[in-house]
């Protein structure tokens, strides 16, 4: 189809997916396509909802977002959700086009998030960062990992989730959009010392408490205020004190710990549980920026009765 026939018919589909029947058609179609409950809704939302229409995106190219979501981990074996990269798409998608900045993705195994993401990336033209040892997981020296609120418990073994450069390039180039994509190529603490660049979304997927260590010590200062850092750890304890470890964040980043919205249990994405959690980039407090709620007092306020 040539791209003036594709760029008249974009509209009539826009519309078309806004109707009663072809709406409830699309929702049984993200029904099928989800994998977990609440899905539907989430996914509804995703692609009905405003993000990604300060781009231009619109409902239609965010329904292929979601399948290239599925396809991605159906054809790449993946430790996350097609719903778990639909919640980053969202945020990527929620992120202003005049904020400069990159994306970045820290422990890939074989890459299927990441291919994900750079579909993401290539509709909102933003870079994404693939950062891996690419062999696996270093020695964890047989540390006990817990998830009480699910009560499972493990142990990593040094080689585990390991994908190979090329194998994840691969993996990209025929489920995403290579074209997006920078790889970087080493562990954490001395690979990332490289990066420069401003970023406005991070997802970590690293599983040790050292290496969540080494990627906020370079992530975080990069990270544009309001920017948004999620873990796919949430759920192991040991991970997430990190985030609440206040003497670490003032010893290693000058700035108060920010605790993690989904701390043990994570984002609410089905009734249970779920792996994924998130922090939000917030340093500055400006009263002209913030909402006053009615449910507080506010002493410089002349007009509360008292």
């Amino acid at each position: 189809m040539n791209q003036g026939l594709k760029g008249w018919l974009r509209p009539v589909y826009d519309l078309l997916v806004r109707c009663g029947p072809v709406k409830a058609m699309v929702r049984r179609e993200l029904s099928r396509v989800a994998a977990e409950p609440f899905s539907a809704a989430l996914i509804d939302e995703f692609v009905h909802g405003e993000c990604g229409s300060a781009y231009g995106v619109t409902p239609a190219q965010k329904m292929a977002l979601v399948e290239g979501f599925r396809r991605c981990n159906a054809e790449i074996e993946s430790g996350t959700s097609p719903l778990v990269h639909t919640v980053l798409a969202r945020e990527i998608l929620s992120v202003p086009p005049e904020v400069q900045g990159d994306v970045i993705e820290c422990g890939v195994w074989k890459g299927a998030s990441a291919a994900s993401l750079s579909l993401v990336c290539a509709l909102v033209k933003r870079r994404l960062w693939v950062c891996d040892s690419f062999e696996g997981l270093p020695d964890d020296h047989l540390q006990l990992h817990r998830g009480p609120h699910v009560h499972i418990y493990g142990y990593y073994k040094k080689g585990m989730f390991a994908g190979g450069l090329d194998e994840v390039r691969e993996n990209i180039r025929r489920c995403g959009d290579l074209s997006a994509c920078e790889f970087v190529h080493g562990y954490f603490a001395e690979s990332l010392e490289a990066l420069d660049r401003p970023l406005v979304c991070a997802f970590l997927d690293v599983d040790l408490v050292s290496s969540t260590r080494d990627c906020l010590r370079r992530v975080w200062p990069l990270l544009v205020e309001d920017g948004a850092l999620y873990t796919d750890d949430a759920g192991d304890m040991d991970v997430v004190r990190v985030y609440f470890d206040e003497a670490w964040w003032q010893e290693n980043l000058g700035c108060a710990a920010p605790g993690l919205i989904g701390s043990g249990c994570g984002l609410p994405l089905n009734p249970k549980a779920s792996s994924i959690g998130y922090i939000r980039k917030a340093t500055r407090f400006d009263p002209a920026e913030w909402k006053k709620v009615p449910f507080h007092y506010y002493p410089d306020d002349e007009s509360d009765p008292g």
